[in-house]
């Protein structure tokens, strides 16, 4: 199959019109008329992620970030992100990202976040501004209230998280509703708020954003950006093998572990 074919089954359910404005989903880089007879799935594309799809037979990588985000200068192979790049053209390995879009897919990341959490009546927490995707984030309610450790666990284990922390959350809370937005979405915290949820989740949490949804009285939830995404990666797979009738398979990534000292 031609890669602009893998491209146009791909953007039938999930198109690029998804994407916000500042985003660089799409093709990242390839030749459209290269032939494609697997592809691989990872969350980022690195130096590693593009030998390991190139040795697995993959002619096609999807990301779920981009590599090229912000304007490169050059493509000198000093940088991860150059580097990365010229490694894939030497393998011959087309780079393509879902990125946004797929955040904002009634099937991606978000929805499915939430669904892995079994929540009822998941709707989106932001709701696009012209109609045409799902919308960002999601907010749902628990079967039943759950006590604040009980959904910590709960999120750790559903997600394949490695850790989890909350703030501003005394022991005896209780859960109903949680708002989440995967990736680095503090600043919509005021959303989860105006929209009931005791509980918040997402990544990268700022001080100021964090100082200032606890003194709303807003629970907050912090996992690691990468880890939170990533459990979507399987829906995407499921998506994209459906639609082109292709080989995909989910590229391992090397973890980098963290070290706490105390």
């Amino acid at each position: 199959m031609k890669l602009h074919d893998v491209i146009c089954f791909i953007e039938k359910r999930i198109p690029l019109s998804w994407s916000e404005d500042w985003d660089n989903s799409g093709l990242q880089v390839g030749d459209p008329g290269s032939a494609i007879s697997k592809i691989g799935i990872a969350l980022d594309v690195t130096e590693d992620t593009v030998n390991k799809a190139s040795e697995s037979g993959c002619g096609l990588l999807v990301s779920h970030h981009p590599i090229i985000f912000r304007p490169l200068r050059n493509i000198i192979p000093d940088r991860p992100a150059a580097k990365a790049v010229v490694s894939a053209i030497r393998n011959g390995l087309s780079l393509y990202a879902a990125h946004t879009n797929w955040d904002s897919s009634p099937e991606g990341v978000n929805f499915t976040l939430a669904e892995l959490l079994g929540l009822d009546d998941i709707r989106p927490l932001r709701d696009p501004s012209d109609g045409s995707s799902w919308g960002m984030g999601a907010v749902g309610e628990l079967m039943m209230p759950m006590s604040i450790d009980t959904v910590m666990k709960l999120i750790k284990e559903r997600w394949s998280l490695s850790s989890c922390w909350t703030y501003g959350t005394a022991p005896a809370l209780m859960i109903k509703r949680i708002a989440l937005v995967g990736g680095s979405c503090g600043g919509m915290w005021t959303l989860a708020a105006d929209k009931g949820a005791s509980l918040f989740v997402t990544a990268d949490i700022s001080y100021h954003e964090r100082q200032d949804a606890l003194s709303c009285g807003l629970g907050l939830a912090e996992v690691d950006h990468g880890e939170m995404e990533r459990a979507s990666l399987p829906k995407l797979r499921s998506i994209i093998q459906k639609e082109t009738g292709l080989a995909v398979e989910l590229i391992p990534e090397t973890e980098r572990k963290s070290f706490i000292i105390q």
